[in-house]
């Protein structure tokens, strides 16, 4: 919320100022969906002092930030000739009908479309728990509708020695990893920068280069070390970004995967503010049409425990 009201300060200096000083010749706004009305009348004074080209690249059926003061009935008001994309390069057929089941229920204001899918069928699967979902290879992104949510998925993905990420990072740390090898160069007699060996020597309470990195890194929480150990003996390449991508829905907007595990649990007060108005309504429903169309080959849906 701080970030949003930074812009709009930012926006309103902006409008009352005079002409805008720059010169354009074209301005290409995308995410058009997730523009406030206060960006809005950015734009029109930027067209209208320029007497530019203004191209504007969105999606109503992704419009899910109303929450932070997107106004979608300006981009779908928006006075222009439409240039529809009618083919999905990500989704397959079968999530497709998936995803219209879902936007199909909008109600209020939305642009007409057809937008077809990608040849290849797809598969949508029902689970009831993540641990019935063998994840020890290829590409995973996994939703959930809210951060609470999220909370009981990484001390899973741990206890089965599995490297991911969420928005605080990977589930490891980068600099751990990498003073592995720096101490196992240093017990090749290997020299290495003075700045990585001290860190690495703060990881033990006495230097030992007889000794492996899981033993001489005493100063290593142990339930650190398991895990770490754990994903080594998984295969995992701790070197590579994360195979697995733990994220809210909203946090995924404008990502992907090979495969997308999506738990359909709401919270009570997700589904008391749908429940206020036809807006809020619609915006839930884009909200998981975001979720399924993320779906590059699978879609595993995690049903609900209770009503």
């Amino acid at each position: 919320m701080e970030e949003w009201e930074t812009h709009y300060c930012l926006g309103e200096t902006f409008l009352k100022k005079g002409n805008v000083e720059n010169k354009f010749d074209v301005i290409f706004v995308d995410e058009a969906q997730d523009l406030s009305l206060i960006q809005w009348k950015m734009i029109e004074k930027i067209e209208k002092t320029n007497q530019c080209d203004v191209w504007i690249a969105g999606d109503d059926d992704q419009a899910i930030f109303g929450w932070a003061g997107a106004d979608v009935d300006s981009f779908i008001n928006w006075k222009a000739k439409e240039i529809p994309l009618q083919k999905s390069e990500r989704v397959p057929s079968e999530i497709q009908i998936k995803a219209l089941q879902i936007i199909d229920r909008v109600q209020d204001n939305r642009l007409s479309k057809d937008y077809f899918p990608k040849k290849e069928a797809g598969e949508i699967l029902m689970q009831f728990k993540l641990s019935a979902i063998d994840m020890t290879k290829g590409e995973w992104l996994i939703l959930a509708r809210t951060n609470p949510l999220l909370k009981p998925i990484p001390r899973y993905l741990k206890s089965m020695g599995l490297f991911f990420e969420t928005a605080q990072g990977n589930s490891i740390g980068k600099t751990l990893f990498e003073d592995i090898g720096y101490w196992n160069k240093i017990r090749k007699g290997e020299k290495i920068p003075e700045v990585q060996e001290q860190r690495v020597l703060e990881r033990m309470s006495k230097r030992d280069n007889k000794l492996e990195w899981y033993d001489a890194f005493d100063q290593v929480a142990s339930s650190k070390k398991d895990y770490l150990r754990s994903m080594l003996a998984n295969g995992e390449d701790l070197s590579k970004q994360p195979r697995i991508k733990v994220s809210t829905i909203h946090g995924a907007k404008g990502g992907e995967a090979t495969n997308v595990v999506l738990f359909l649990n709401q919270t009570n007060n997700t589904m008391k503010a749908a429940k206020k108005s036809v807006t809020k309504q619609d915006e839930e429903y884009r909200v998981w049409y975001v979720a399924v169309t993320r779906t590059i080959q699978k879609l595993y849906l995690i049903k609900c425990n209770n009503r």
